[in-house]
């Protein structure tokens, strides 16, 4: 074979080589660039999660073995004294409303108008 056949068949390798490793590289420059903007909005979705942590923090109340038998207890009496409270601002709502049944207000108005006729 002649020397320029053979310069021809290396020459044509070394092209194919070259355009092979241009074409690979490409696509892996695409690729990364795809991966680099995955990354970026995975950063920006943990960024709005780590701005919510706070909001969606658990508040766990305090341990009676923590604070002491006297806090405790300060606590369940103030619990306690506030729900009888409650309780009877709901009786004397109740004991209104049974009032104004029983004798309403507008009733003896209107025994008179309908009298006075």
């Amino acid at each position: 074979m002649a020397w320029w056949a053979w310069l021809i068949i290396w020459t044509v390798l070394v092209l194919a080589l070259l355009g092979m490793l241009a074409g690979l590289g490409y696509r892996l420059f695409v690729k990364a660039r795809g991966a680099l903007r995955a990354l970026t909005e995975l950063t920006d979705q943990v960024a709005r999660l780590n701005e919510n942590v706070e909001k969606l923090a658990v508040d766990h109340p305090d341990r009676a073995i923590v604070q002491g038998y006297a806090e405790t207890a300060r606590r369940h009496e103030e619990h306690l004294a506030l729900r009888a409270e409650l309780k009877r601002e709901r009786r004397e709502a109740r004991l209104a409303r049974g009032k104004l049944l029983i004798s309403p207000e507008t009733v003896p108005t209107l025994r008179n108008q309908t009298n006075a006729r």
